[in-house]
This record gives C-alpha cells, structure tokens and sequence, in this order.
C-alpha cells in the first residue's frame, strides 16, 4: 500500500514539474494563433496514423489563420505552445497517457481512438476536450463506459477524393482484393487481430476455386504461413492504391477487430464490393444498400469462400443505386470534411 501511494505521489509530482513547459497555454486566448498539432511520437511515425493525419494536413493547410503540424516529442509540443491557441490530437492511448503524464492540459487535448484494445483501462477522458472515434460502435462502447456524449464524435479515418473514386470505363480483372501489410510474429496482438492465417487459408481456397485474387501491401514475402503461387502480391505507393482497387470486383477484411478499415471507405469510394467480419466501418452501414456483406468470425474459412463465390457469382456489382447510398457516408469520410469538424470543435466562432 505504501509503494502504490508513493508512487501515485511521484506521478503527481512529475506532471506539475513537467507541466510547467506548458503553462504558456494557461495565458489569454485572443492575441494566440490557432495551432492544431497531432501528437505521434517519432518512433511511431511512418504507420497508418502518421499517413492519416499528413493527408489530413494537406486540407488544414488551405485555413490560412491555422498553424498545424505533427509533434514527434515533447520537446516539439512546447514549441508549438509559444504564442498558439493549441490543441493536440493524442494519436493513440498510450500517447494520451504520456500528455497527461507531462502536465498537458486535458481541457486541449483532442483522443483520437480508433478501436478499443482488451484489457486496456481507459481513464480521465471526460476531462478531454473531445474523444474521436472510427465509428459508431466503437462510440457506443466509449459511451457504455459513461464518457460522456457531449465529447463523442464519429471521425472515420478519412480518404482523398482525388485518388479513389470510381470509374465505369474500367472493366474489373481482380476477383477479390485484401489490402493490408504483413508482420511477423505469430503470437503477437497485432498478428491475432489481423487473423493472418486464416486470410492465407481463405485466399488459397479462392484461387483454387479459379478466382484472381490479389493481396496489395508490403511484407508477404515474409509470410509465415504456405500462401499460394497463384496468389498476386502487390506493394505499391499509396496513392497507386486507386487503380488496383478500380480494377477489383471485391474488397475482403478478415480481422476480428478494427476501427476502420482505411481499405474499406477507399473501396468504398471506388465502387467495390465488400465483405467483412462485423467490426469497423461496416457496421455503420446497411448491406442491402451499400453492397456490403458481414460474415461470422468465428465461421471457418471455407464459409467465407462460398459466401464470396455466390456473391461474384450472382453477378451482384455497386449500381448507381448502391453508389448514391454511400455518397452519404464517404461525404463525412472525406478529408475535407474531416478537418472542418476538427476545426469546428476547436473553434467554432470561427
């Protein structure tokens, strides 16, 4: 009991002693400019997150009374403090963690959660100015444990209009596409969520069924399981995403758990079809509607494959119909609309 009261008291200690490199955001507001700063730590950087807000940035930019950017360390938040108006997006939980632990005012802190992780406690974040989440599920379950919906918002990753679109002229060659890199290490969270075993079983089936199916992302070559030859592995720059997905009849995301993902709102917006396990984005739309599918997790592979067979089959494909029923949801998605609500939460006189 004495080492846990001592070291809650150290805690104490250490966020008011560092909590002085930010006292200049303590001072009067109307003489500072705007700044919105994403917090990422260098070690972090060159991830999904860090791709995420650079995009967003390329829209920020166009605000001309905005000062933005992405802090790699504590030491760069402070300098961002000097005579701003700031808010910092904490780009994960553990990064929150670290901001309140320095002494960063939760009042200007902006979470950025993108699914809930098991066995993770998440405290104080009804002192946050905002907490952003993927989608509604994963509100609903930050609202289940009492965060306050005053602070709630759905923020759905985001996707460049001028790189993913759809295009009528181009006839599809791929049958089913998985987009996502692959990691090493079988006994690994990130490695479980991912279920990369069972994508490997279910694309082997699928080939072996004469589907093309193709896998865009880095790192199969060291896949840890017997993918098959037929099995077209593509690594590509992002923004040549565009052109596999208008050539794919169908996006598949096998994960048990996901805020997003990205793949599926920028399928989405390139008149695919999707099919997926019920997590992330799929579970805010309408399959009848949107020409989506969600599939058990814990069925076996060899359901999803004829689940995927009978939809290419039927000849089912994104009409004009299906397209309009997402241009509500990719509206909201897009990264313009994105850093105008950001924006609007943080100042919205402006």
């Amino acid at each position: 009991m004495v080492v846990v009261f001592l070291m809650k008291l150290l805690k104490k200690l250490k966020s008011k002693i560092s909590g002085q490199r930010f006292r200049a955001l303590r001072g009067e507001l109307e003489t500072k400019q705007p700044a919105l700063v994403a917090y990422l730590p260098d070690k972090n950087q060159g991830w999904i997150l860090h791709f995420l807000w650079r995009d967003l940035e390329s829209q920020l930019k166009k605000y001309g009374w905005l000062r933005h950017g992405i802090a790699g360390s504590l030491d760069d938040l402070t300098v961002y403090c000097q005579d701003s108006d700031l808010y910092v997006v904490a780009m994960g939980l553990k990064f929150l963690d670290e901001l309140l632990v320095a002494g960063f005012p939760p009042e200007k802190i902006i979470y950025y959660h993108t699914h809930v992780r098991l066995g993770r406690k998440i405290d104080n974040l009804d002192r946050l100015h905002a907490v952003l989440t993927l989608n509604r599920f994963e509100y609903e379950l930050m609202a289940m444990r009492k965060v306050s919906t005053e602070l709630l918002h759905v923020f759905p990753a985001g996707y460049d209009e001028e790189l993913f679109y759809r295009d009528n002229t181009v006839s599809p060659d791929i049958d089913v596409l998985f987009v996502g890199r692959y990691r090493k290490g079988k006994n690994g969270y990130y490695h479980k969520r991912k279920r990369y075993g069972f994508q490997v079983s279910l694309a082997n089936q699928l080939v072996a069924q004469g589907l093309n199916v193709y896998i865009l992302g880095g790192g199969w070559d060291d896949c840890e399981y017997p993918l098959d030859r037929r099995v077209q592995c593509l690594e590509l720059p992002h923004p040549e995403y565009g052109q596999i997905y208008r050539r794919s009849r169908l996006v598949c995301s096998v994960a048990s758990q996901e805020g997003g993902p990205v793949s599926f709102l920028e399928g989405m917006a390139c008149g695919c079809l999707l099919v997926s396990a019920p997590t992330g984005f799929i579970t805010d739309l309408v399959a009848d509607l949107n020409g989506c599918w969600m599939l058990p997790i814990l069925s076996d592979p060899t359901l999803w494959r004829q689940r995927i067979v009978n939809i290419l089959s039927s000849g089912s494909v994104v009409t004009d119909c299906i397209f309009m029923e997402r241009e509500y949801y990719l509206e909201k998605a897009r990264f313009s609309s994105l850093a105008s609500q950001l924006l609007q939460l943080c100042w919205p006189r402006r």
